[in-house]
């Protein structure tokens, strides 16, 4: 296949046995790896049962993942997992048991995510993966459960756009900034069913955590999928990335980036920080597959050092993961977010979407870094979820209200 190609087509072509392949074209591939997370097994296990399936093509290869309901609210949940891990069981796959941590991040840290692979996630934020340059895709359960029996799936090539960032930005500004200013200034339609191609100094110089929250975002953009540059720190054999098509390039100039709130109820109701400054807060969470890592934690850090959340704030904060919970635990993160009136909740996707605690009260303003803040995505519609990065999360656990740019640290 030409050099010349987009990245997708690279990876698209050469797991469909084909020298090429264009935009719009439907290609079946074969696929590296496959997983499934608790909330969906049991349709999935459904599936197996209705058509006879009793095996899957690789059982190194495809795995479940316990981390919607770390901590089980119910008895009817309870039963859907005993089901889900009898499923597993019989398959023979690999199981990453509850508390391991969130399906993205272990996907990272145990390398199921590789350049140039083809990952597919019973989750909408598998594109987690292009962070290393795996072609990473969300589906739902029935091409999963298909995928699982073949080692296969198809898929209709996305065009794709290229983003280049100019610039430095200011030192508050984070991966999930630049994200949501692209969804306000430009809104999901230069994006949908595209696959995203970054590039720049800005973006080649991030952090592997920081990588991984733009990536999570892909979805938010309405993208099929995205690929950052290779890790200047990763010795992977990875793609490289550059823009192939000026007249499909996005440019941003980091210097027009700042803080900035989602208010309720859309990812794409963005206003910057000091519109939304003052904004009374009850509950803060930070965690989720978009920032739960360590660095995330890093900055949440250093808002508590020497201070305490505020008397009417609500302020959980989940690590993404067990490697990720010991390392603040290490680094004095964990005690300093417990002293300071913080809970913290065992690894896992946590308050993200509502499938256990805390659930907010009605009426309460919640403060979130988790990646969509849709009506009722915590489990009551009569709550108002804002988002943020960490940073403002922490300090706003620590004001009671969204602060203004010159309160960060």
């Amino acid at each position: 296949m030409s050099e010349l190609a987009p990245l997708v087509n690279q990876i698209i072509a050469s797991h469909s046995e084909r020298q090429s392949v264009r935009a719009g074209e439907l290609v079946t591939v074969d696929v590296d790896r496959v997983y499934v997370q608790d909330g969906n097994s049991p349709t999935i296990a459904s599936l197996f049962d209705k058509y006879n399936f009793n095996s899957v093509f690789s059982k190194e290869r495809v795995g479940f993942f316990f981390d919607h309901s770390v901590l089980v609210p119910n008895s009817i949940m309870s039963d859907r997992l005993v089901e889900a891990r009898a499923f597993a069981n019989k398959l023979g796959i690999q199981v990453f048991e509850q508390g391991e941590g969130i399906s993205h991040v272990l996907a990272i840290e145990n390398k199921w995510f590789r350049p140039n692979n083809i990952v597919l996630g019973a989750d909408s934020h598998t594109c987690t993966g292009g962070a290393v340059q795996a072609l990473a895709l969300g589906m739902g359960a029935s091409d999963v459960a298909a995928a699982m029996v073949t080692g296969k799936t198809w898929l209709k090539v996305p065009d794709t756009v290229w983003i280049t960032t100019k610039g430095k930005s200011n030192k508050h500004v984070r991966s999930r900034d630049l994200v949501f200013h692209l969804l306000s200034k430009y809104g999901q339609s230069p994006f949908l069913y595209k696959s995203i191609e970054w590039s720049g100094e800005w973006i080649e110089d991030l952090s592997m955590d920081a990588a991984c929250s733009l990536a999570s975002l892909g979805v938010e953009l309405g993208a099929k999928c995205m690929f950052l540059p290779p890790n200047k720190k990763s010795e992977d054999d990875m793609s490289l990335i550059e823009v192939l098509d000026s007249d499909k390039e996005i440019v941003v100039n980091m210097e027009e980036v700042e803080p900035v709130i989602s208010m309720p109820h859309n990812p794409k109701n963005v206003v910057p920080l000091g519109q939304a400054a003052g904004t009374k807060i009850d509950y803060v969470f930070v965690g989720s597959c978009t920032n739960s890592r360590l660095e995330d934690l890093a900055d949440v850090a250093k808002v508590l050092k020497n201070n305490k959340v505020h008397s009417q704030v609500h302020f959980i904060i989940s690590p993404g993961s067990k490697d990720i919970y010991i390392k603040a635990l290490e680094k004095g993160y964990i005690k300093c977010f417990i002293e300071s009136g913080a809970i913290v909740s065992p690894p896992g996707c946590g308050s993200c979407v509502g499938t256990q605690g805390t659930i907010p009260a009605s009426g309460m303003n919640v403060l979130s870094t988790m990646n969509r803040n849709f009506k009722g995505r915590m489990g009551n519609p009569d709550a108002f979820i804002h988002l943020s990065t960490p940073i403002i999360a922490a300090k706003a656990a620590t004001l009671g209200r969204i602060p203004t740019l010159l309160e960060l640290p």
